[in-house]
């Protein structure tokens, strides 16, 4: 049987039309990979008619094509074919072509059938192997990204856009860059600024910030599926905010890229690890824990493996490597046991499956990190000692103990419930009948009764009372779940039939993929030598998966659209050359992720302006071909956090334990096993930045939307426009309270002329000053806000008491319940929530 074709309306197909020799990777392989690759792919175990379409030798050896006579091709005569038991597609299949598709198919063929390899797994050309044009007509040209992206422009007989204004341009990188609106005196600073290099010395300020690193952590945070809860019902608490923290210090210290990947991979097998780099590979320890009951601990264990792989394939090579756990990937060259050899990389941690739950609230698993300050291990030797010094002279005394227990107990006469409520049961029982757990609570019971020997009862007490504030210590001290390998013997690897930890097959050793690597000898089996070799220049995916996520920060989509998919499967970049280039000039600037990120925000690229005709809009809605600025809605916690900024509330403080803001009572008791009740927090912990709010997987913060479920690794960001999202931002406390306090603020600036607070609290928001018309319309809001809150002053009392921060006593209730009207209408206008 035939394989099926069927040419999918790809971008590239489409955007590539005006040229007219056929491209295998452009215009045929998404064909062959939606519609062939699963029965005539890679997987030879279930391959059908022993046809084989992913290589040219496969296809030429059936016999089914014969390159340059498309009318001597079996192949164009059964597409072409109106016998429906010829025909291929088969009708049944639903995926009949396009006559313009079947011509794709027949010119390709006529033009020789040529193949290519699939252009993620080719290798990375050198910037100077890889020069474009000079964008000698784009007045605005700022570096080698416009050389590429003008190339482009002119072959689809486009002009790139103008830059943008410059008030619009330093919201745009603001936002970009530290996830924070500019205030008024930078924007006016930096409109006012005659320096040619304004722009520049913008984007170096901006780099050196704080808050950087708290900005580039949030796509990071998504990959690695932090959290901090393990999930499933019962979804213990965890300590892992101590990565997270750290992934922060990393990106503002500009940690090269090779080392952040190489210690969060195998920071504990380098040699006299630091602390740091422990802690950094917490990264593969974010994953869910299961610690219920009914929990088969062996398959949990593999299934913490499984998701390992998964992860730092889908992070670091933009493969979905996961299709390959069951059998032969249907689609690109990874086989069952490269993905078993990939598994073994991570099957040798000291782990058991089952999760430790001593900590009460927190539940971790082996191995950990304990995090205790100097003074923290003091208090906790101290109490050791102190507890030592108990048990010798209870222990001391035992036999004499043991003895008045017995005679106690065995007396009889005993009531119930004057025992602790968990012996009473044993009453009546001989003291032999009793488990030994048991006896020892009724000795520790009877030790403290004692009016004979006292030093036995104040011995006792004491005793428990060191171990309870002990216990207290030990909650309070951080421990966080890392990688390391176990002592001894490696744990054997087996392939998984189907997936099965009760299957075991062939044994392997841990090995990078046979297809991607010429040498997989010359890598250490472990960890480490995992880490060298995603970074290898032999290796070809790396950097072209990590520049097209920094380049999908920026602008919203990435060179290749599907970030998490660099196979066959894929699309193929809109700028290859580009993409290859900043791949390129990312390794040879020895991994530098602040100079990436400066080389993309200064490129006239970058800095054009959003707007875009209706013809533009038709021809290219997604600003693939890049002839004008991106324009994107802010993720939600940039949304959270610029209402805060706005607002004046927002408590700067970088990194620490996670924080609970407003919730509604209740819904934590619903989603989880454990009934854990949700406390909200008081004061300055109640504006803390987005990133910080504490993330139970079972239900993740309500004061969010189109956010990662952080159970699995997400590497695209989640983008919707909705009513719904309005119920958040024009209900939801934190933004209600933001709207009032800053109405206090705009009340301060307007100096009682309405026009004149809302045109600044306008400013403020976006950077521009409104127009008469939104001027209009926004003192036509204050007003009948005023009106209405004139007629009902509880209404506006009410408003006032929402959040904690307490009004000014010194405003009119009224006034600012009516200017709180107007912010609310800020926050949620399309130019606040967007970033233009």
């Amino acid at each position: 049987m035939i394989v099926a074709f069927l040419a999918s309306a790809t971008f590239g197909h489409d955007l590539f039309a005006a040229e007219t020799k056929v491209d295998f990777n452009r215009d045929i392989r998404p064909i062959l990979s939606d519609k062939c690759f699963k029965c005539h792919g890679p997987d030879g175990a279930k391959r059908k008619a022993d046809l084989r379409l992913d290589t040219r030798e496969g296809v030429l050896d059936s016999g089914t094509l014969e390159p340059g006579k498309p009318e001597s091709s079996e192949l164009v005569e059964r597409v072409f074919s109106d016998d429906p038991d010829e025909l291929m597609p088969p009708p049944d299949s639903k995926l009949a072509l396009k006559a313009s598709e079947k011509e794709i198919l027949r010119r390709w063929i006529a033009e020789g059938a040529a193949y290519q390899g699939h252009w993620a797994y080719e290798p990375i050309p050198a910037t100077g192997e890889n020069t474009p044009p000079p964008a000698e007509t784009w007045a605005d040209r700022k570096n080698a990204i416009d050389d590429f992206v003008h190339a482009r422009l002119k072959r689809e007989n486009l002009s790139p856009s103008p830059e943008a204004d410059r008030r619009t341009l330093v919201r745009r990188v603001t936002l970009d860059l530290i996830g924070l609106p500019p205030t008024p005196a930078e924007v006016e600073a930096f409109v006012n600024d005659r320096d040619p290099d304004a722009y520049g010395k913008l984007v170096d300020r901006l780099l050196q910030s704080k808050h950087y690193g708290e900005r580039m952590a949030l796509p990071w945070l998504d990959a690695a599926r932090y959290a901090d809860s393990n999930g499933f019902q019962q979804d213990g608490d965890r300590h892992q905010y101590i990565w997270r923290d750290w992934v922060v210090r990393a990106m503002n210290d500009n940690l090269p890229f090779d080392q952040f990947t190489t210690w969060q991979l195998a920071g504990d097998l380098l040699e006299n690890p630091t602390r740091d780099q422990l802690i950094a590979t917490g990264f593969n320890r974010n994953h869910m824990l299961n610690g219920e009951g009914g929990a088969i601990a062996e398959e949990q264990r593999n299934n913490y493996v499984f998701d390992r792989v998964d992860t730092t394939a889908t992070t670091w090579l933009g493969l979905t490597m996961a299709c390959a756990q069951c059998h032969d990937h249907k689609f690109d060259p990874l086989t069952n046991v490269d993905y078993y050899r990939f598994f073994a990389y991570f099957n040798n941690l000291p782990e058991t499956g089952r999760v430790d739950k001593r900590l009460g609230r927190i539940q971790v698993a082996e191995p950990t990190m304990n995090l205790a300050s100097p003074e923290q291990e003091a208090r906790e030797k101290e109490l050791n000692r102190d507890i030592a010094a108990r048990d010798k002279l209870l222990k001391a005394a035992k036999t004499e103990i043991d003895q008045a227990v017995r005679a106690w107990w065995d007396a009889g006469g005993i009531e119930a419930k004057s025992l602790p409520e968990k012996t009473r049961p044993l009453v009546g029982r001989p003291f032999e009948a009793i488990v030994p757990s048991e006896q020892r609570l009724l000795t520790e019971y009877f030790i403290k009764q004692q009016k004979e020997k006292p030093e036995w009862a104040e011995a006792q007490r004491e005793k428990e009372k060191f171990e309870a504030d002990r216990d207290a210590l030990r909650r309070e001290i951080p421990v966080v779940m890392v990688m390391r390998e176990q002592e001894g013997e490696r744990r054997p690897t087996h392939v998984l039939k189907r997936g099965d930890y009760l299957a075991p097959g062939d044994p392997v050793e841990p090995a990078t993929p046979a297809a991607l690597t010429k040498d997989s000898a010359k890598y250490p089996p472990t960890r480490l030598g995992l880490a060298e070799w995603l970074l290898a220049s032999e290796n070809p995916l790396t950097a072209r998966v990590i520049v097209n996520r920094y380049w999908q920060t920026f602008f919203g989509i990435g060179l290749v659209k599907t970030a998490e998919d660099f196979g066959v499967q894929g699309e193929a970049p809109s700028h290859p050359q580009l993409l290859d280039w900043l791949a390129a000039t990312f390794r040879e600037s020895g991994w530098d992720v602040k100079a990436l990120h400066r080389l993309i925000v200064t490129s006239a690229t970058y800095r054009q302006s959003s707007r875009v005709s209706p013809e533009l809009v038709e021809r290219d809605p997604e600003n693939r071909l890049l002839a004008r600025g991106a324009r994107f809605r802010l993720p939600s916690m940039l949304i959270r956090d610029q209402a805060l900024a706005l607002s004046g509330l927002l408590n700067p403080q970088i990194g620490g334990r996670p924080v609970y803001p407003y919730q509604p009572p209740g819904l934590w008791e619903e989603f989880s096993y454990e009934k854990f009740g949700y406390t909200p927090d008081h004061g300055e912990k109640l504006y803390r930045r987005s990133l910080y709010i504490f993330w139970r997987r079972t239900l993740g913060p309500t004061t969010l939307f189109d956010t990662a479920n952080r159970q699995t690794c997400l590497v695209k960001p989640l983008r919707t426009n909705t009513p719904l999202h309005a119920l958040i931002t024009l209900n939801d406390p934190a933004y209600v309270e933001a709207a009032r306090v800053w109405a206090e603020a705009i009340l301060r600036e307007g100096v009682n002329d309405p026009a004149a607070s809302v045109s600044w609290a306008y400013r403020r928001a976006t950077g521009h000053s409104p127009t008469d018309t939104q001027t209009n319309l926004l003192t036509g809001t204050y007003r009948k806000a005023r009106d209405h809150f004139g007629s009902y002053p509880d209404e506006a009392k009410a408003l006032l008491a929402v959040g904690e921060t307490p009004p000014d006593p010194k405003l009119d209730p009224t006034e600012i319940a009516s200017y709180a009207q107007v912010a609310q209408l800020i926050l949620n206008l399309d130019e606040v929530l967007v970033r233009e």
